[in-house]
């Protein structure tokens, strides 16, 4: 006669305890394996001087570009010349447009300026954009008459886009007071106001010499380009603030 095993619970219970503790140390042990030894360290803070000068080539760069455009632009004499010189500028401006954009990626400010960036990228992508479609209607009659396309239609569609694109510039204007304030030490002085710099007297004298230069034909009353008055925005905030240092 053949013995079965005793199956009662009292000597089943240890062996099932120590496989369960067996099974948990090797699950943790799994899980700690696959978890990162560290989070990632956050990207530092873009030194907001850097910023703002940045900005300031930028702004440089695309006054530049824009009145050399519409001089080209003003020299066209036929309509298929002017289709042909809407063609190249709108393919020089964007590359311009994506080197600023390559820079403005490898900035980073904290808060209260963190949405700066994304929304500076955001106006110049929208600008390369509406070259884009620039440059396919000119496209079109610069080709010549094919069947099937409504030049009638397409025609007044470029001067439409080029008061978009002067929108897209008037958003950058409308950013410098932002990019001015980044200077500004965020804490407010005994009498609660913010109007002390972050950078010191040298920094600030460097700054408004490169602003001057910049600005030197430009007259300080009238009518003047965004870029233009982007620059003078941040000219007066540097001629208003004052340092610590």
């Amino acid at each position: 006669m053949v013995s079965r095993p005793d199956s009662s619970p009292t000597e089943e219970t240890p062996v099932n305890q120590r496989a369960l503790a067996t099974l948990l140390l090797l699950v943790d042990i799994a899980a700690g394996q696959t978890k990162p030894a560290h989070a990632p360290t956050p990207k530092p803070e873009t030194p907001h001087l850097r910023f703002v000068k940045g900005c300031l080539r930028e702004l440089i760069e695309d006054e530049g570009l824009k009145a050399t455009g519409e001089k080209e632009l003003s020299e066209a004499k036929t309509p298929n010349e002017q289709f042909s010189t809407g063609i190249y500028v709108s393919k020089s401006i964007p590359l311009e447009l994506r080197s600023q954009i390559a820079m403005l990626e490898s900035i980073r400010l904290n808060h209260p300026f963190d949405a700066l960036i994304p929304s500076l990228i955001g106006f110049y992508q929208r600008q390369i954009e509406l070259h884009q479609k620039v440059i396919d209607i000119s496209s079109q009659f610069v080709a010549g008459p094919k069947p099937g396309v409504d030049y009638q239609a397409l025609a007044p569609k470029v001067p439409e886009i080029r008061a978009e694109l002067d929108d897209a510039r008037k958003a950058v204007f409308d950013a410098a007071a932002l990019v001015f304030m980044t200077l500004i030490d965020q804490k407010p002085d005994s009498q609660g106001h913010v109007r002390h710099l972050l950078i010191s007297k040298a920094e600030k004298a460097d700054l408004q010499d490169q602003l001057d230069i910049t600005l030197k034909d430009e007259p300080d009353k009238g009518d003047h380009d965004y870029y233009v008055s982007a620059a003078m925005v941040l000219r007066c905030g540097l001629q208003t603030g004052r340092v610590r240092r």
